[in-house]
């Protein structure tokens, strides 16, 4: 019995692929977009896979949220440069297969005495798990179109084909 369940013990270790990070823009690549003035620019959202009890992936591939990295347009200044702001919001979780598949489990105890049967009901609910959303960073910055017209952020190039105080033309392009 303990030797059958040392070999599954050993075969559940090895269940699941290392843990990874995806990202999923929510716009479109090689397609010209637009904005207006405080309008999203970008989104890209972060989940990772779900951990299982032995820190690899979730075999029925659950998920949990790592947070988003946004850019919005902000606008001509003065001088003529565009405006951006970029924000990232990233967060912990504490989340497994066990805080979401799991349920609670129960064990009995009991003894004979006699004609009469004494026992001990034993109940452990399944951990709890918490998504927490950290502060954001948020930067700002200008581009000066006589200069330079793109930038990159998370991996994705913006190319600015035109600006006007409030809208903005451009394109989103791959950078890996």
């Amino acid at each position: 019995m303990r030797i059958m369940l040392v070999a599954l013990l050993l075969t559940l270790a090895g269940c699941g692929a290392t843990l990874q990070t995806y990202e999923t823009l929510q716009q479109q690549f090689d397609r010209e977009l637009a904005t207006h003035d405080g309008g999203q620019v970008l989104r890209i959202y972060r989940t990772a896979d779900l951990p299982n009890a032995f820190g690899k992936a979730d075999v029925f591939g659950g998920k949990v949220n790592k947070g988003f990295t946004e850019v919005r347009f902000q606008g001509i200044r003065a001088d003529g440069r565009v405006v951006f702001r970029v924000t990232e919001i990233e967060t912990q979780s504490t989340e497994t297969t066990m805080s979401r598949y799991g349920g609670s489990t129960s064990t009995l105890s009991a003894q004979r005495i006699g004609n009469q049967v004494s026992g001990t009901i034993t109940t452990f609910a399944a951990p709890h798990g918490s998504t927490e959303l950290l502060p954001p960073n948020t930067t700002q910055f200008a581009i000066d179109l006589n200069r330079s017209r793109e930038f990159t952020v998370s991996g994705v190039k913006v190319q600015v084909l035109d600006a006007t105080e409030t809208s903005l033309r451009y394109l989103l392009q791959r950078t890996l």
